[in-house]
């Protein structure tokens, strides 16, 4: 079979016996995938230091007939986001980057507007000081746009019910079972549960980065209290879509305190 290429971030990568290794990669052509990659423990030219988490790389790869696993040939280092590994802040921020990647896309299934988010995260991650206030907005923004492309974007431009959107309504709650904002009065009115509170400030934050290009998202300010809201949001938004725990999550918001 021929080789294929594909720009490409490694989300995993483990050691597979005593001289191979098995990296999980998000390609800009391929979506996430798979691969082994044969004496990358030993290589002295074609892997070192390449197969790094994090790293971007363009990868030649052959798809096999009879594994799930591609066979990674070869890969050339773009870059290598080694602040990233060299810092445990902004290490912790990139692995609930690279688990959520995981968890949400499937294998050989790629979405060209998924890829340039997540090299544009990890490029401000990398770029970023390592606290709370800088790198807090960047995973936020980065998992309010990824919700969006994947077609579960939360409806935060007003009520669900009445549509708006104004001090008069406060409190504001956000509705895990509708996706959506519901004002003091409709939320009255319908007596609805699992309500997550979320303060104008907040909804009109998030709802703005939900609509801006990719390349001015880190413009955008996010002081602390909204992202601790933010936070607790979409912990227990995608909580509720994943049905399952987002375990790099605790261990960012433990290294990086709250406040």
């Amino acid at each position: 079979m021929h080789l294929k290429e594909t720009s490409a971030v490694v989300l995993a990568v483990k050691s597979h016996g005593e001289i191979d290794k098995i990296a999980t990669f998000y390609g800009r052509e391929t979506g996430k995938l798979t691969g082994i990659a044969k004496g990358a423990q030993r290589s002295r030219i074609r892997f070192v230091n390449k197969l790094e988490l994090f790293s971007l790389l363009e990868i030649s790869y052959e798809e096999s007939r009879s594994s799930g696993l591609v066979r990674i040939d070869q890969a050339e280092l773009l870059r290598p986001f080694s602040c990233i590994r060299q810092d445990y802040a902004r290490y912790a921020a990139a692995c609930l980057v690279g688990e959520l990647v995981r968890q949400w896309t499937r294998e050989a299934d790629a979405d060209p507007e998924i890829f340039p988010l997540l090299v544009w995260v990890l490029t401000a991650i990398d770029a970023a000081p390592a606290a709370a206030e800088k790198l807090n907005p960047l995973v936020i923004f980065f998992e309010i746009k990824l919700l969006g492309l994947l077609g579960y974007r939360p409806n935060l431009a007003g009520c669900l019910r009445c549509g708006s959107l104004d001090q008069a309504e406060r409190p504001y709650h956000f509705s895990l079972a509708d996706s959506g904002l519901l004002c003091r009065t409709c939320n009255r009115a319908s007596r609805r549960h699992s309500l997550i509170p979320m303060s104008l400030a907040t909804a009109r934050l998030l709802a703005k980065a939900q609509d801006l290009a990719i390349t001015k998202l880190s413009r955008l300010k996010l002081p602390p209290e909204n992202a601790l809201e933010a936070l607790n949001f979409l912990n227990h938004y995608s909580r509720q879509l994943l049905q399952r725990e987002v375990h790099s999550r605790e261990c960012l918001q433990t290294i990086l305190p709250q406040s």
